[in-house]
């Protein structure tokens, strides 16, 4: 009388099968939830940007010309104006706390350009690096300092973050005054 002990060959390689299946259909999904969570951290940092400007020109009387060169870098935690830079966000591709040079100027062409959510319209931006954040402005003909300014947070392929409405249309996240 013979007592078999274990598994046959052919039993562990169908076990091993099923689970490379199993993995196989798991494993894009993990990476698509790493990419959201990333996109989300992006625009709260967007949105910590938004109130260091927002400080800053509770502070100063304006809004800066340039984040980084009028010293909005100050209003985030622990900065002090003229003194020293704030506890910058964490960019969410590198893992290391944002260098002031990655927020970028740009200038708006109009009044309304801070407002643009579409794609291919002011405020979709593409050739900046992930977990960049450009800080846009609007300075009206004879004003000394801008009047109105738009933050978008840059992703996954240097593009602005963007989500889709209902009819998969891209939406731009900017935050605005």
């Amino acid at each position: 009388m013979r007592h078999d002990r274990g598994f046959t060959l052919v039993e562990l390689l169908v076990v091993i099968m099923i689970l490379g299946v199993l993995m196989a259909m798991a494993v894009p999904r993990i990476a698509g939830f790493r990419e959201q969570i990333r996109r989300t951290a992006m625009k709260t940092n967007v949105v910590e940007a938004q109130k260091a400007v927002e400080l800053f020109h509770i502070n100063q009387g304006h809004y800066p010309d340039d984040f980084y060169e009028d010293g909005a870098g100050a209003y985030f935690e622990g900065g002090e104006y003229d003194e020293q830079v704030g506890k910058l966000p964490i960019n969410p591709w590198s893992g290391r706390e944002m260098d002031p040079d990655e927020f970028n100027p740009e200038d708006y062409n109009s009044e309304t350009d801070a407002y643009a959510t579409s794609e291919n319209e002011a405020n979709d931006y593409a050739g900046y690096y992930p977990g960049e954040v450009v800080y846009g402005v609007w300075e009206p003909g004879g004003a000394v300092h801008p009047v109105i300014y738009g933050l978008v947070g840059i992703g996954i392929g240097g593009m602005s973050i963007r989500d889709f409405d209902q009819d998969e249309n891209a939406v731009i996240f900017v935050r605005h005054n």
